[in-house]
This record gives C-alpha cells, sequence and structure tokens, in this order.
C-alpha cells in the first residue's frame, strides 16, 4: 500500500499537472497537444503507483522508466518550430516500447543468477588490481598521445575534443571499466577480499583517471553504480542525499545561468529560447530548457524513423550490435557504413531508435521486453542481496535513464562492464557477518 508521504506526493505532481496545463491554455497551446500531453503525464503517474504498489519500493525495474514518459509527455507540446507532430509509425513505436518494456518488467520468472567461470578469491582479486594497472597504463599513454595531461590543460585547451580523437583502440576499453573499479572494489572490501587502503588507493586512483576525460557518461555510470553498491552494503537517509544532490544540482545550474549572463548581452532563457527554436517568449527558461533536451530528442526519432521508412531500411543489428562492429573494427574498415540521416548516437534519438532501425516492429517488441527483462531479473536479484546484481542493476538504471538520449543497451561500455562483472563478481555471496 502507499505511504502518507507517498500520497502527499502523488496529489502534488496531480496538482502540478493541472496548473501546467491552465498556463498552457492561457498561452494559446492547441487542444489536442494539452490532451496528449496531461494523458501522457496522468498515465505516468498511474505507472508509478503501480510499481510501487507491485514492488513496495520506489526505487523498482518500472519506475525508473517514468521520468522517460513524463518527457514523452511534454514532448507534445509543440513550443519549437523544429517540433511536429508525431507519424503513425512514430506513435505505435513509441506506445509498443513501453508497453512491453512496462509487462515484461511486471512479470515473474526465476531470478538465480546464471554461474559460469566462477574465479576464486585470489583470482578476483588478481584481475580488480590487473584491471587497475591497465587502466593506469592506458591513461600514461594516452596522455603522450595527446602531449599533455588533460586536467592540467584544461582552461587553455578544448580537452574534450582534442582528446576523443586520439584515444587508443582496443586499449581504451580500460578507460570506459575503470568508471566501475570503484564499486567493484567496494565489493570486495565488504567482503573482506581487500583493506580499506586498497579500496581508498584504487578508488582515487579511478576517480584522478576519469577526471582527465571530461565524460558525463562516464561520470553518470560511475555515480550510480557506488551510489547503489555503498546503499547495498550501508543504510543510509535517503532524505539527507536527495537533499545534498538538489542542492548540488541547483548550485551547478545557478552557476551555468550566472556564466550566460556574465558572457552576454542576452539571459540565459533568452539565449535557451534561441537555441531551441522557440519563439514565444512566454516560456521560461526551465521550460525552454526540457524542450532544448527532451523534447526536440523525439522530433528526431520521428524523423529517423519517417526517413527509414521512405528508404525502406532495415540495419539488421548494425545498432543493437555496435559493440560487436567496433570490436572487429567493421565499421572503420568500411564494411559497414552508417546514412547520417540514420546515425542515432550522433543525432540522439532516444533509445527507441535503434530497436525499429535494426529490426522494425519486431525490434520494438522484442528488444524492449528483452529490456524489460533484463532490469526486472537484476531487480530481484539485488533485491535478494546477490553482490554480483548491483552493478547489474545499476547499468540498467544508467541505460535507461540516459535512454532520453541514445541506446546504452547497445553500447561496448554496457557490454564490457556486464562482462566483466560476471566474471569478478560472479558467484560471490554477500558476507552477513558485515
Amino acid at each position: 500500500m502507499l505511504k502518507k508521504k507517498n500520497i502527499i506526493g502523488l496529489v502534488l505532481l496531480l496538482f502540478v499537472g493541472i496548473l501546467l496545463f491552465y498556463r498552457y491554455v492561457q498561452i494559446g497551446v492547441e487542444l489536442n497537444q494539452l490532451y496528449c500531453f496531461i494523458g501522457y503525464y496522468i498515465f505516468a503517474i498511474v505507472v508509478f503507483v503501480y510499481s510501487y504498489i507491485r514492488f513496495n519500493n520506489a526505487l523498482n525495474p518500472i519506475s525508473i522508466l517514468i521520468p522517460f514518459i513524463f518527457e514523452l509527455s511534454y514532448s507534445f507540446l509543440q513550443f519549437s518550430v523544429d517540433q511536429k507532430g508525431y507519424s503513425v509509425n512514430t506513435f505505435f513505436v513509441v506506445n509498443l516500447s513501453i508497453i512491453f518494456y512496462l509487462f515484461f518488467a511486471s512479470i515473474d520468472y526465476s531470478y538465480v543468477p546464471i554461474g559460469f567461470l566462477k574465479l576464486d578469491t585470489k583470482l578476483r582479486l588478481l584481475l580488480l588490481r590487473l584491471l587497475s594497472i591497465s587502466a593506469l597504463i592506458t591513461f600514461v599513454l594516452e596522455c603522450f598521445v595527446f602531449g599533455y595531461i588533460p586536467i592540467l590543460n584544461i582552461t587553455s585547451v578544448d580537452v574534450y575534443n582534442d582528446t576523443n580523437g586520439k584515444l587508443i583502440p582496443f586499449l581504451h576499453y580500460f578507460i570506459l571499466l575503470n568508471a566501475i573499479l570503484p564499486s567493484w572494489s567496494y565489493i570486495f572490501y565488504k567482503e573482506k577480499i581487500i583493506t580499506k587502503r586498497e579500496f581508498f588507493r584504487i578508488s582515487f586512483l579511478s576517480l584522478f583517471i576519469l577526471l582527465n576525460y571530461l565524460s558525463k557518461q562516464l561520470y553518470l555510470i560511475c555515480g550510480i553504480t557506488f551510489f547503489m553498491t555503498y546503499t547495498f552494503y550501508n543504510k543510509v537517509s535517503f532524505k539527507k542525499i536527495f537533499r545534498i544532490v538538489g542542492v548540488a544540482l541547483g548550485v551547478f545550474v545557478a552557476l551555468i545561468f550566472l556564466r550566460i549572463d556574465s558572457e552576454s548581452t542576452f539571459s540565459a532563457a533568452e539565449l535557451y529560447r534561441a537555441y531551441a527554436g522557440i519563439e514565444n517568449d512566454e516560456l521560461t527558461l526551465l521550460e525552454s530548457f526540457f524542450v532544448l533536451y527532451s523534447s526536440i530528442r523525439f522530433t528526431v526519432l520521428d524523423e529517423m524513423i519517417n526517413f527509414s521508412d521512405s528508404i525502406h531500411f532495415f540495419g539488421f543489428g548494425i545498432y543493437t550490435f555496435r559493440p560487436i562492429l567496433s570490436l572487429f573494427l567493421i565499421e572503420k574498415t568500411g564494411l559497414v557504413q552508417r546514412i547520417p540521416e540514420l546515425d542515432s548516437e550522433l543525432r540522439v534519438g532516444t533509445f527507441l531508435a535503434d530497436p525499429y532501425l535494426d529490426f522494425g516492429f519486431f525490434g520494438v517488441i522484442f528488444l524492449n521486453a528483452f529490456y524489460g527483462f533484463l532490469a526486472l531479473r537484476y531487480y530481484r536479484q539485488y533485491h535478494n542481496r546477490r553482490p554480483e546484481a548491483i552493478v547489474k542493476f545499476a547499468i540498467i538504471v544508467f541505460c535507461i535513464l540516459m535512454g532520453m538520449f541514445v541506446n546504452y543497451f547497445g553500447s561496448m561500455l554496457v557490454w564490457i562492464g556486464l562482462l566483466f562483472n560476471k566474471i569478478m563478481v560472479g558467484g560471490l555471496v554477500k558476507n552477513n557477518n558485515l
């Protein structure tokens, strides 16, 4: 059953929805757009209520999709000149994706991890240390290629763009895995495989290396995996955590807007409206932000679906199995070439694009059902206190949160993260003496 605080939160969400509906009526938004917005908005709330009753936990395999549904609801409000109504095929792709994900994230089946290649403690420890050393060696080699240590030149060089073109193939995968090393080392520390000192040493080295690459994706997956690892082993006050995160985000956003205002004669709201192609001056900064980084992503999805239909395109797995193509240099050698209009990684058309581009409606149904299956399976393993599931479920959460942009389910970071997690942590049993 819902607790009092949950009911209060739901009432507030409904109240916000009503206020937004009234506001957009006042500024002249078309009623058909408003009906779609409020319909999906209420649907997101209903899904959350169902997920909480189903799992008796606010964080569950269904609730992690709710922010995406809220963003979808807002995308029906066409504030930007770049937005337009969705085609019938796009409408079906979006709704089938959500329905099949939710269905397979709800049903019951066996949740016991599949056991293979279980290492003894010494081999697990050896692999952890090898990954840490390999990440350090790769970082040093790439610094020689860059010609400098990125963090020391952050004010004088466009570090992100300059370094991205000089990454060492294959070896750079150790840098990707480096984002999960703090979580694995903490698991090993809590399971008494390594000492507290070694945990701090590995974590400090990992974080220093990550700081040099300015990758928001690596920062996010590092933060999510370590947060879920820490809360797995420790009792924490989620209220305090949410307050700290809220204050930190508020300060970060405020600093960005102050910088924009100080560097331009225009206000931050005016600049965001210009970037997003918004002609209505009544839209606030926050609303413009959502249009630019959320609503337009669904417009790109619609354009990709319609273009693929017009040329009868089928990718046959070049999006879903991108890590395999990357591993064998299939794209770099020219054996497979992406059509620029259908490059989902560059165009950023949400995680719903890849399944359709690869396999049509079959891909939409099967792959989203598979994502829901994995989310529930890993959540149940996490809920049953299996250390192996910590990073696995955290990775699923990361993929869904990043789903507003690209399909991380088909990324090398996720594939190798799951593989090494299975090898290193697979079969571990939580130390009940902690």
